[in-house]
């Protein structure tokens, strides 16, 4: 009622609330809300990564889906999309529909519980993110591989070091135990 009774002796207050609480949004607004274009919001990912992380999808997609159809068809058969994070699995499953890619899997939290994929894989597109979250990936990827090589570096036309920036893809290729079996030590909380 306080209120109230404030606003009713000065009806130009409410104007002013209301321009005060507009500006406020305003200010507030680009820092919570993804209203701002990718090359706009470097500013804000020092203070709140979350609207930068997902900056960079559609080329990382893109790398996965430039690497995945330059595999022989054959080899493409029993290959699955590994990805070191549970958003990565998710940005390719969202975004790489369309291009055909087949359902990527992780490891990650409870990612690891929708299983292996193609549980007679012998090919693994591994995505793993940058060097602000992962080093040493591929020398991981080296214990349940006999093979592995980089096929793409992940970037974004933003230029915003996010997650993903400086990430790889790599073609891993020579099993060392059959997949399935690999899947279980894959499991990470994080």
């Amino acid at each position: 009622m306080r209120v109230e009774a404030w606003l009713d002796r000065r009806p130009a207050r409410l104007w002013w609330l209301l321009a005060l609480v507009g500006v406020c949004t305003v200010a507030v607004l680009p820092t919570a809300l993804p209203v701002l274009p990718a090359n706009d919001i470097g500013w804000t990912y020092g203070s709140d990564p979350q609207l930068g992380e997902t900056v960079g999808w559609p080329e990382m997609v893109a790398a996965v889906d430039s690497v995945w159809k330059a595999l022989p068809a054959g080899q493409r058969v029993h290959a699955v999309i590994f990805t070191a994070d549970y958003g990565e699995a998710g940005a390719i499953n969202e975004l790489g529909r369309g291009a055909g890619l087949p359902t990527a899997v992780s490891g990650h939290n409870t990612e690891w519980f929708w299983g292996p994929g193609d549980r007679a894989a012998e090919t693994i597109l591994a995505v793993a993110p940058g060097p602000l979250d992962v080093t040493g990936y591929s020398n991981f990827l080296r214990q349940l591989c006999g093979q592995v090589r980089t096929a793409a570096t992940l970037s974004n036309p933003a230029g915003i070091h996010n997650q993903e920036w400086g990430g790889h893809v790599y073609l891993c290729t020579d099993l060392k135990q059959p997949w399935p079996q690999e899947w279980g030590r894959l499991r990470h909380y994080s």
